[in-house]
């Protein structure tokens, strides 16, 4: 009985607890570095300090030709997104970057991203976000665009790191939502909602 119990119970919280630290292992040791490579293009995902800012840098750089900001507000306009960004606006040709408005979660980037990625015969991308999101991110966008190469590049947010309190929270919320996304994925391929069927009914 006490075996039973060991294993019923101890396995999976082992598990759990592996995949939790693999997890946070990744996302710190993801480079945060600028990358070197020019590719045709930019995906930032809205949500994280400094996301956006990044893509403006590739862009000013020449290291990308187009840039799609995924998930913008519907009141915020490119001028205020250079105006928080402070590099030199004359750099950026606003013909070369598109607002996205459609998505609203990380599954609506992807979807996004694959309408646009077609219409511009887009063949390789730059996937810009959090340290902690590239995990997730990646799963939903090689879900959608399966033939597309996506390079990852990591934003460090401020203060993210594990001496701080906030560093632990993000990574359990997010660890979980990718175990979420994993399952949707692999169970109902098709779903184009966060939490498939069986989560909910």
């Amino acid at each position: 009985m006490l075996l039973t119990l060991l294993v019923t119970i101890g396995l999976p919280v082992l598990c759990w607890s592996a995949g939790f630290l693999i997890f946070c292992a990744t996302i710190s040791s993801l480079s945060t570095e600028p990358p070197d490579r020019s590719l045709d293009a930019a995906i930032v995902l809205t949500g994280g300090s400094n996301r956006v800012s990044q893509g403006f840098d590739l862009l000013a750089s020449h290291k990308v030709r187009y840039l799609l900001v995924s998930g913008v507000h519907s009141g915020v306009t490119l001028d205020d997104l250079l105006k928080l960004w402070g590099g030199d606006k004359k750099a950026i040709d606003p013909l070369d970057v598109t607002l996205g408005r459609e998505a609203g979660n990380t599954i609506g980037n992807a979807l996004e991203a694959s309408n646009w990625i077609e219409s511009n015969k887009i063949k390789e991308v730059y996937l810009i976000t959090s340290n902690y999101h590239i995990p997730r991110s990646l799963l939903e966008f090689r879900h959608v665009l399966p033939a597309t190469p996506l390079v990852p590049y990591a934003v460090q947010p401020q203060d993210f790191s594990p001496d701080h309190g906030v560093y632990w929270k993000t990574a359990f919320l997010e660890f979980h939502k990718l175990l979420v996304s994993l399952y949707r994925v692999l169970i109902h391929p098709d779903e184009k909602q966060p939490f498939p069927p069986s989560f909910i009914q």
